[in-house]
């Protein structure tokens, strides 16, 4: 198996695969951490907070590894459905139609987004036309140039 070394792509599928995660993990606990929170005024602040920080996060992840995919159709399709499916789940969740669909909207939208991510970073894996900017150049290439 030839290795390959870390580019700025991987790095950006990895951090949207992690953000995404964390998103769906914070979906699920967080009724669980402001039940145990003598302080609702705070757990409330962190929870109103939680979901701009995300969405500020993901919007460059999806960006960029829509871009190092060269914008492959599926790879694309799924990264801003994904994104599309966490802000709306936010937005109207949060201001109209109540925490059960917010939740449920950023849990499928997160999913949809590690999907998206997965299937990048697997694409960048078995590439295998090097005019793509995301294969690592080698040191002995770099010489020659």
């Amino acid at each position: 198996m030839s290795h390959k070394s870390i580019t700025a792509s991987l790095l950006w599928d990895r951090f949207g695969i992690g953000v995404s995660g964390i998103c769906a993990i914070h979906c699920l606990f967080f009724p669980i951490l402001i039940s145990t929170l003598p302080l609702m005024s705070v757990a409330s602040f962190i929870h109103d907070w939680a979901h701009p920080v995300f969405v500020l996060m993901l919007a460059p992840a999806v960006y960029f590894a829509a871009k190092r995919s060269h914008y492959d159709k599926t790879i694309t399709i799924l990264l801003v459905v994904g994104f599309i499916v966490v802000l709306l789940g936010w937005v109207v969740g949060h201001y109209w139609l109540g925490f059960v669909f917010e939740t449920v909207m950023t849990l499928f939208g997160s999913v949809i987004l590690i999907v998206g991510h997965w299937f990048n970073y697997r694409h960048h894996r078995v590439c295998k036309n090097h005019s793509h900017n995301h294969h690592p150049i080698h040191e002995e290439e770099r010489g020659k140039a």
